[in-house]
């Protein structure tokens, strides 16, 4: 065979092998999984959702501005979640609120970003607490962070790192770094 030959061949030969790539095929595929997992299942606007208890009585309630469920990462994303927490008799306790959160499956909530915890009810002795992140198990009722965390009550102020808190038992405990400052003024 001449040379010419052989290069017409060659060339032949390399331009099937660049227009045929077993390759772009899997590689086009993979992208495709990329984007379906990235896109939520569906989404919801302005949404609320309420759980009630084996007595009927409603144990929460959940608000959100923006909403979006992941059926493959079995999770649900928030914007601006608002949750009223109901303890034992129906009525509300505790409202949280952050600017993201997230629910997964196993009835947790990890909450993000400005996470306010207030008092519903005006005769409660700790008004809020304020924290970066946390994490609340929504079977249990007992919220959990590692982040700085600031507690103010009817007459006290305290701060401290780390956060172990029973809602139904009412017992709150700081982890470590804890400063209190105490206003002992009747008047």
């Amino acid at each position: 065979m001449s040379r010419v030959g052989i290069l017409i061949s060659l060339f032949f030969i390399s331009g099937i092998l660049l227009f045929w790539n077993p390759f772009w095929s899997i590689t086009e595929s993979k992208k495709n999984n990329v984007s379906q997992i990235e896109q939520p299942d569906f989404i919801a606007q302005g949404m609320t959702l309420r759980q009630y208890n084996d007595q009927g009585h409603i144990s929460s309630q959940v608000y959100a501005q923006h909403m979006a469920h992941y059926e493959l990462q079995d999770i649900t994303k928030f914007t601006k979640p608002s949750y009223i927490i109901y303890l034992g008799d129906g009525a509300p306790k505790w409202k949280v609120t952050a600017d993201t959160g997230v629910f997964d499956q196993r009835d947790q909530v990890i909450l993000e970003n400005n996470v306010i915890i207030s008092a519903i009810d005006p005769n409660e002795n700790i008004k809020s607490i304020s924290t970066s992140q946390l994490t609340l198990d929504l079977t249990t009722m007992i919220l959990t962070s590692d982040q700085k965390i600031e507690i103010i009550g009817t007459q006290y102020h305290i701060t401290g790192v780390g956060l172990k808190a029973d809602l139904n038992k009412q017992h709150i405990e700081l982890i470590k770094e804890i400063q209190a400052v105490y206003d002992n003024n009747q008047s």
